[in-house]
């Protein structure tokens, strides 16, 4: 199985990969890929699991960026999209196979790959499982196509299929569940152990839906205006972690008055404002001290605790584990 990605990001402008046949594999094996180009900047992240092939992009890039890709195996791929816009083009076509936009998701099946990726959106974060028939034999069985009909006709066509029209939206308890995985506080076989369990369990979830005859996507009826103003409060929330945030503030980001804002923020969000704001903090922490380095009194400081204590007793009561467990 081979991978070939055509990019000036890269040296040489190509980056190619090897992989194990269905992604197998006794140990875990990570790689980092730093991208220092023109108008381009982050990180690429790899992590090959037993059977799973999971991709977490940090990327800035203010003009966005492309890259064309080419596979020489089938694939299904689940794509999350925690920031920024994706598109992908197959060669010759004239329109996207697919598109996903900020804080969505799809996933999609890919007999043969060879196309356009585009990306666009500053700060650009992605999450991608990626994954073969063989891992849905090994988690289902042999009769796969019978418990999961969808994903079998799409592997005996042997044609791309997108498998929702419209992307899913990522509800607040499916970001909690990316930003586990992305910011595994875990070493070895542990970490290998963990990211197994836990991209399985979401895998299988998400199968299931997509089986689904019918899987209506959840929709909020409200005020295109509203979803907009709301989207504003929660990107001034994740540049402006470092400072105080309290409600007056936001109201006048939004436009609302206290109480529309309160109460839209937790039907859209599935919670109150607060509690998001002290998640998605420790969250940002726990990256900053597992792939940045920095220390946990630095990690508080950066997501606006002056006292590295009150930040180590609001991460456990958040996280369910102390911080110093990110260094071990």
């Amino acid at each position: 199985m081979r991978s070939v990605l055509k990019s000036s990001l890269f040296r040489n402008s190509i980056y190619q990969k090897e992989y194990s046949k269905d992604f197998l594999a006794d140990e875990l094996i990570e790689n980092k890929i730093n991208i220092d180009a023109d108008g381009v900047s982050g990180t690429i992240r790899e992590t090959q699991l037993d059977g799973i092939f999971v991709v977490n992009k940090d990327i800035n890039a203010p003009n966005g960026y492309s890259f064309e890709v080419s596979n020489n195996f089938s694939v299904f791929v689940l794509h999350f999209e925690i920031a920024g816009n994706y598109c992908y083009t197959p060669k010759g076509g004239e329109q996207p196979l697919l598109e996903i936009g900020g804080f969505e998701y799809n996933m999609f099946y890919l007999p043969r790959t060879n196309g356009i990726l585009e990306y666009k959106g500053n700060p650009r974060r992605t999450l991608e499982i990626i994954f073969t028939q063989g891992l849905i034999k090994k988690l289902i069985g042999e009769d796969y196509a019978q418990v999961l009909e969808k994903i079998g006709t799409a592997v005996e066509k042997g044609e791309p299929i997108v498998f929702w029209k419209r992307p899913c939206p990522i509800s607040p308890e499916l970001s909690r569940v990316l930003e586990a995985i992305i910011s595994c506080p875990f070493d070895g076989r542990l970490k290998k152990t963990y990211l197994q369990s836990r991209i399985t369990t979401l895998l299988l979830d998400i199968l299931i839906q997509a089986n689904a005859k019918h899987s209506p996507v959840p929709k909020i009826d409200m005020p295109n205006a509203d979803m907009n103003s709301l989207r504003i409060v929660e990107h001034h929330i994740k540049a402006n972690l470092n400072t105080s945030l309290c409600i007056s503030q936001l109201t006048v980001v939004a436009g609302f008055n206290a109480s529309k804002l309160k109460r839209e923020f937790k039907r859209t969000y599935g919670t109150t404002i607060f509690k998001y704001i002290t998640q998605l903090r420790m969250e940002t922490a726990s990256d900053l001290i597992v792939n940045r380095g920095l220390t946990i009194a630095q990690a508080a400081h950066e997501v606006g605790y002056s006292n590295p204590q009150h930040f180590t007793n609001a991460f456990k009561r958040t996280m369910g584990y102390l911080p110093s467990a990110l260094k071990n």
